[in-house]
């Protein structure tokens, strides 16, 4: 066989291959393009419930004695901790301003999971769940079971903190709402005078204590699924 032969034997065998590797690269190049747009859309409609989660920062008020006591504002994982902690410490307390405290940062706790869960109404996990059918077979079977999980949690979030929500009738720190939200609270005018009010709030978040734990565990985990879903830890580098 000639030099030639050779040459144009080589070039029609390279021709077989691009032709048939090229549909099969261009099909792959669309898959990747579509989990990756798929992805992207899922994102949109959880980025703010995302903020919520991790990046926005809520005032806590330092347990203390003091008459202006510390405020610090922290991001909902470091707020959850703080609570945790301090509820553990000061929840039988005798001390009024203590309590106070422990009452306020109840209270606005359940108003960022008031805030959650209106955000997951908006969302609509059913449309989501519509669309994953329609438009996630690109998707591997892992990304798929991350988004379905994640879905299913957003579902229970609701249903757990609304039942375990008992904590709308404190007399003491009284919630201001409108249109389902709660937008902001109210001292009852007689708290100063009327210490045992605030004792009396102590005692039902301390015969309710089995609720809170319930309510925290759940936006534990929904922080740690965001968090994963969204790739935090990457995100934090970059």
């Amino acid at each position: 066989m000639t030099r030639n032969e050779i040459l144009t034997l080589t070039i029609a065998i390279i021709a077989v291959i691009v032709s048939v590797a090229t549909p099969f690269a261009q099909r792959k190049y669309e898959e990747w393009k579509a989990r990756i747009s798929f992805k992207l859309y899922i994102k949109k409609y959880l980025g703010v419930l995302f903020n919520i989660m991790t990046y926005d920062k809520m005032e806590y008020h330092v347990p203390s004695i003091k008459d202006n006591p510390e405020k610090i504002n922290l991001t909902l994982p470091e707020y959850i901790k703080r609570l945790e902690k301090d509820f553990k410490e000061h929840q039988n307390t005798v001390q009024y301003r203590v309590a106070f405290a422990i009452l306020f940062n109840i209270q606005n706790f359940f108003s960022v999971v008031n805030r959650s869960r209106l955000e997951i109404n908006r969302i609509n996990v059913d449309a989501l769940y519509e669309h994953t059918l329609a438009y996630g077979s690109n998707l591997s079977k892992k990304n798929l079971h991350k988004i379905y999980g994640l879905f299913l949690l957003m579902e229970h979030y609701n249903s757990i903190t609304t039942f375990h929500d008992r904590f709308d009738g404190l007399k003491s720190i009284k919630r201001i709402k409108k249109d389902g939200a709660i937008v902001g609270f109210e001292l009852d005018k007689n708290i100063l005078k009327d210490q045992q009010m605030v004792a009396e709030d102590m005692k039902h978040l301390c015969n309710n204590e089995l609720s809170i734990d319930e309510v925290i565990k759940v936006n534990k985990l929904l922080i740690q699924e965001t968090k994963d879903f969204f790739e935090f830890d990457k995100l934090k580098k970059n």
